[in-house]
């Protein structure tokens, strides 16, 4: 019976230092590999909080951890931020705070499309996703700097997902480098055959029409965008605007893709806002237009900012999506008149501005 004691005790002796040493063992990894980043700290606290804490082998494997780690500490922050909500002192913080949530669910998509494994995703797309995430979160604190109102509302925001971004990004591949930009017709390759042809035609068949003098299907383009999502399937649709001026503030949100909007050519139809920050708008909410839905295409249209010069930031056009063409447009303000959140492939091709 002693011996059998003695043989138990032993056996757990044994396993617990087994056990000791390979935690010591995955720790020294993850400090290995943290140490090679911009923020080695911030990297080293979380992964070793991280329930799936292994010891990776290479630099894709950690990478892939790092991602995923951003990814987990932006949906906690995403959490705690929807909290902060009633500790807004005024309507400029909670402006900036409403801001701040759509940007870190935005930065949450991103960060899935790296980590999508039915996504065919190269390094560059790779760093371009996590490059517009980092931006998203850059913009969000912009938003209580605009209103010079960080010193409050941005510590309790406080977190480390930037810091994690940051290390995702330095841990590219060495070897990879930018494909090379092949071109069809003038325009890059990635612009679909049928885009092309919609883009250089002298008139296009239209799925909507928008009139202000009523000879259309709609006389408001915001009326034609909310009919543009009802639609079943997500090809292309494209939508002609008549010559007027329309004053109109519209946001061409993620789920509305694959979006065309044909003008009649710049100095005709154009959409015109006033928003600014000195009218109570954070920079990124003063777009007159704004649009984040992919393969959106923009042809012969001025997007116009009118709020002058006093009133500082005033976003003409706020392009955040993937694939998106402005092809003989205009684009009219007196600061911060085109805002480009990093994106994978934008192109402005004939513009004013």
């Amino acid at each position: 019976m002693a011996t059998k004691l003695f043989i138990s005790l032993l056996l757990i002796c044994f396993c617990s230092l087994l056990s000791s040493s390979t935690a010591s063992n995955h720790d020294h990894q993850i400090d290995y590999w943290c140490n090679k980043t911009p923020n080695p700290e911030p990297c080293k606290y979380f992964m070793k909080q991280n329930p799936k804490h292994f010891a990776p082998q290479q630099k894709s494997d950690f990478r892939k951890l790092a991602i995923e780690l951003s990814m987990q500490r932006a949906h906690t922050a995403l959490s705690h931020n929807k909290g902060l909500g009633s500790k807004c002192r005024d309507e400029k913080e909670r402006a900036a705070w409403a801001d701040c949530l759509g940007l870190y669910e935005d930065t949450i998509v991103e960060l899935n499309h790296t980590l999508d494994s039915n996504t065919k995703c190269t390094d560059f797309d790779a760093q371009t996703w996590l490059s517009t995430a980092l931006t998203n979160l850059e913009t969000c604190k912009a938003g209580f700097k605009d209103f010079g109102v960080s010193d409050f509302m941005l510590p309790l925001m406080s977190n480390n997902v930037s810091k994690l971004i940051r290390n995702s990004l330095a841990l590219k591949d060495n070897a990879s480098s930018n494909p090379p930009q092949t071109y069809n017709d003038g325009f890059p390759s990635w612009v679909k055959t049928g885009d092309r042809k919609l883009l250089q035609a002298s008139s296009s068949t239209s799925n909507l029409v928008v009139a202000q003098d009523g000879s259309g299907n709609h006389r408001t383009i915001k009326a034609a965008l909310d009919a543009a999502a009802k639609r079943s399937g997500s090809g292309r649709f494209v939508i002609r605007i008549k010559s007027g001026v329309y004053r109109e503030n519209l946001d061409i949100g993620k789920n509305l893709k694959n979006i065309m909007l044909v003008g009649d050519g710049l100095k005709n139809t154009i959409i015109t806002g006033s928003r600014s920050v000195g009218g109570g708008s954070t920079t990124f909410n003063s777009a007159t237009v704004a649009v984040t839905g992919g393969g959106f295409i923009a042809r012969g249209i001025t997007f116009r900012n009118t709020a002058g010069p006093q009133n500082h930031q005033a976003v003409a056009l706020r392009s955040g999506a993937d694939l998106s063409v402005f092809y003989r447009c205009g684009f009219e303000g007196y600061q911060d008149t085109f805002c480009g959140l990093t994106k994978l492939h934008d192109i402005c091709k004939k513009a004013d501005g």
